[in-house]
């Protein structure tokens, strides 16, 4: 006689949705900007570093997960480890995504970062800009947000008269050179101003 096939039971689906993703901590984040820094992948930054939450998708690892002191700190992280990186500037400067990534870092970062690589960044863009691109305006903007100490000596941001004065007169050569007089002469009077200080000339 035919056997009768028996019925396998069949698991009844789970009627428990998916759990909702974890939001991302700081030292995942961390992980995600060095790896990224690492491939140039310039898309995976821009998503973490969003300025808009409502751009990126919800399951996407961003910073607004955090608070105003740990986005401060990942972006240090972005702005001491991209400098620190042998490859990844000045091919990354030719991107757009990056560069919207490097002025929403350089906004949002702690009262000093190790080294002044936020400092040595803005130079390089400088750099870049006068020399690569010949775009004065880019330049001045990013040379003149240049954070400069003239009192604590200790401060990683020291620099004497000589040389503040000096990125002021950079950033009013640039503004000239887009016969962006106004700017100019605001970058001028801070430079004389410098000059005028005290101990700085004499007779």
């Amino acid at each position: 006689p035919a056997r009768t096939p028996k019925h396998s039971k069949r698991r009844q689906p789970s009627r428990i949705g998916p759990q909702p993703t974890p939001p991302p901590t700081m030292e995942s984040l961390a992980q995600a900007v060095t790896t990224a820094i690492q491939t140039s992948n310039y898309s995976s930054l821009s998503t973490i570093f969003s300025p808009d939450p409502t751009t990126t998708p919800p399951s996407s690892e961003t910073w607004h997960s955090l608070g105003q002191g740990e986005r401060r700190q990942l972006s240090s992280h972005f702005i001491q480890t991209s400098t620190a990186s042998p490859t990844f500037y000045p091919q990354a400067f030719h991107s757009p995504q990056i560069m919207t990534v490097i002025s929403t870092t350089l906004a949002h970062l702690p009262p000093a970062v190790e080294g002044a690589a936020d400092s040595v960044l803005r130079q390089r863009i400088f750099d870049f800009q006068v020399n690569e691109r010949e775009d004065y305006a880019t330049a001045a903007k990013f040379l003149s947000g240049m954070r400069m100490e003239d009192r604590e000596e200790s401060s990683v941001y020291y620099m004497d008269a000589i040389d503040r004065c000096d990125v002021f007169v950079k950033v009013a050569e640039c503004y000239l050179e887009e016969e962006l007089t106004v700017e100019a002469e605001g970058a001028v009077t801070k430079a004389g101003t410098i000059m005028e200080g005290p101990g700085v000339l004499h007779g």
